[in-house]
């Protein structure tokens, strides 16, 4: 009886091998909020909100069956920042401000997990959706990783068995020591292995 007890737990709790799902590419494209700060003649500090562009490149994993409408989405991707603009300091004269405008572009790997909700449509063809992710930019030479929460609708459309191209629109919030609010369009290509 326990040799029975302790089989039926085992094959309980032992994972199963997965044949639903899918991996692809992505490359995305947006505008990310930043600050420019700069100093007057007094010390006193100003700061010039920016909005930068930036864009990247990388691959999606799915954990799902292709006609499900609900799939476990997993982005791992770079992340190339445009570098802060001159700060506008207004009617400040003879302002100071760090030359991080031209230190260049700023790259960050970057994943998050998410879930991929089916809303209106048939997953198999054509397929309105929802996308909600959670992770952060965690990679980068700077030392500027952040928290990153993404949310946004979508379309995933059936090119054949096994091809899906899909695209995202997402708000987006950076957190690094204040929140920052950007947007962003994900489109890409995947490969359903189900």
């Amino acid at each position: 009886m326990r040799r029975l007890a302790l089989a039926t737990l085992a094959g309980l709790t032992l994972p199963g091998t997965a044949l639903a799902g899918g991996i692809g590419v992505l490359t995305n494209a947006g505008f990310h909020s930043a600050r420019a700060y700069y100093y007057d003649a007094e010390g006193n500090q100003g700061i010039d909100g920016q909005h930068r562009f930036n864009y990247g490149v990388g691959g999606v994993a799915l954990l799902g069956d292709k006609d499900d409408r609900v799939q476990g989405v997993m982005r791992l991707w770079l992340i190339q920042d445009q570098p802060l603009a001159e700060p506008d300091t207004g009617e400040t004269t003879d302002a100071v401000y760090p030359a991080e405008y031209e230190q260049g572009w700023k790259s960050f790997g970057a994943m998050t997990a998410g879930i991929q909700w089916g809303l209106f449509g048939d997953p198999s063809k054509t397929q309105l959706t929802l996308e909600t992710h959670a992770g952060s930019g965690f990679a980068s030479s700077q030392g500027l990783e952040f928290l990153l929460v993404e949310a946004g609708p979508g379309v995933s459309v059936a090119m054949g068995d096994h091809m899906q191209f899909y695209s995202t629109l997402t708000a987006s919030m950076r957190y690094r020591k204040r929140a920052y609010i950007s947007e962003n369009a994900y489109v890409g290509v995947r490969w359903m292995f189900d």
